[in-house]
């Protein structure tokens, strides 16, 4: 696999020559950037177990994260912290809002979104609440766990902010309130025209993986259409996408990338798919050459594609991939750093063979995930994750031993 990307940059460079890729720019609008670096690793949260952070960056410059405190899987009994940093993730508050469910069988989730600074929206932020009800208690070591994972029904909500994540409106269904099986699967994402798209869709023997749309700046959010052709060509039976990123390039063109499980082989390769025309039409989904899990996507305003994913390639750690051609072509650049340093001396041999590849899941593969991130300027994008830890956190919290970290990444100038 690290050959493979080096043979894909080496290649790249011998086509490249100046004038070609003057050409190329000027017919892309993409400026050739320079690859981010990693400036500063943080601790955000370890004062409890920590898994699937959303990060923002309020209209007030604060950053504002929050994390799930439970098992996993919206499975009952955990909760949501809520913590600020005013210095860009330096450092962070304590939690200053906490959020949970009191309903029996019922597991909780909520993410805070920006929400684009039009007249209509300036600092408003979208609270999005899953609610998750079981039939019983889950228990993922018991047999009839998948089944009662199929078994769950989905009640989402949302409500909104304007003073910056302290207090909320009263809050409005937002799914299907009678088939109960529709969730958000991704973040929301701005399009050129002012419309907002929102990875949405279910699971089941007729799977759909879309997006809901807004026209009003996520006031009102239209039921959603498919956006992936499920099973894709070649394909028999339905692949069930879920966890999509989209990013919008520099030229407009709407790029998304969505994790696959139980495919032939275990094959965790993303697949993607594109559209040209603000989401109304989508290409026929393809494979990338980037393996791993729960995807998140950023664009730089010169047009370079980030794609941060747990990876399942080229060795346990949190990815960082980009492209330069709108996802033409991706290249793997490094695994974000652990600010506790465990992960590096315990993992950091590890490269995965093509029989690990073939696993459902590759040795430490799990032990970080679920990147979420936030442009502070230009230049500049923290991104948070969830990484195990079994030195401290493991004594700590040891069912869920996990916290969260943050990154800060530079465009070099």
């Amino acid at each position: 696999m690290v050959n493979s990307f080096n043979t894909l940059v080496i290649s790249t460079l011998i086509a490249c020559s100046f004038t070609g890729c003057n050409a190329a720019e000027k017919k892309t609008g993409i400026v050739k950037s320079k690859d981010p670096v990693i400036a500063r690793a943080d601790v955000v949260s370890d004062a409890t177990p920590g898994l699937t952070p959303i990060v923002l960056l309020a209209a007030n410059r604060d950053l504002i994260v929050s994390w799930d405190t439970g098992k996993g899987d919206c499975q009952p009994g955990g909760t949501i912290p809520f913590a600020r940093s005013s210095d860009f993730g330096r450092t962070w508050s304590r939690p200053y809002m906490t959020l949970k469910s009191d309903k029996p069988l019922t597991g909780f989730s909520a993410s805070l979104y920006k929400l684009p600074d039009g007249n209509w929206t300036s600092g408003r932020l979208l609270l999005y609440v899953l609610e998750t009800v079981w039939q019983e208690e889950p228990n993922q070591s018991k047999p009839n766990w998948l089944s009662l994972t199929a078994s769950r029904k989905f009640d989402s909500y949302y409500s909104f902010s304007l003073d910056d994540g302290y207090t909320f409106t009263e809050r409005k269904i937002l799914s299907d309130p009678v088939t109960r099986n529709d969730f958000a699967q991704g973040n929301i994402v701005e399009l050129p025209n002012g419309d907002l798209i929102w990875p949405w869709g279910y699971w089941g023997s007729e799977p759909l993986n879309g997006f809901k749309r807004s026209t009003d700046g996520g006031l009102n959010w239209s039921p959603a259409v498919r956006a992936w052709q499920d099973p894709p060509p070649g394909y028999k039976t339905p692949l069930a996408y879920n966890e999509t990123a989209a990013a919008v390039c520099k030229d407009g063109t709407i790029v998304a990338v969505a994790r696959v499980d139980g495919a032939p082989d275990n094959d965790k390769k993303f697949w993607q798919i594109k559209s040209n025309d603000n989401g109304k039409t989508w290409t026929t989904p393809r494979q990338i050459e980037i393996i791993g899990g729960s995807p998140a996507m950023y664009c730089t305003p010169k047009g370079q594609l980030w794609l941060a994913y747990r990876d399942g390639g080229v060795g346990p750690g949190l990815g960082l991939a980009v492209s330069d051609d709108n996802g033409e072509t991706w290249r793997f650049l490094y695994h974000l750093k652990d600010p506790k340093g465990e992960h590096k001396k315990l993992y950091g041999h590890i490269r995965y063979t093509d029989e690990d590849r073939k696993k459902p899941w590759r040795p430490a593969e799990g032990t970080v995930g679920y990147p979420c991130f936030a442009k502070l300027s230009d230049t500049e994008v923290y991104v948070v994750y969830h990484a195990h830890n079994k030195a401290e956190m493991g004594k700590k919290f040891p069912e869920i031993p996990f916290y969260i970290a943050g990154n800060l990444l530079r465009i070099p100038e």
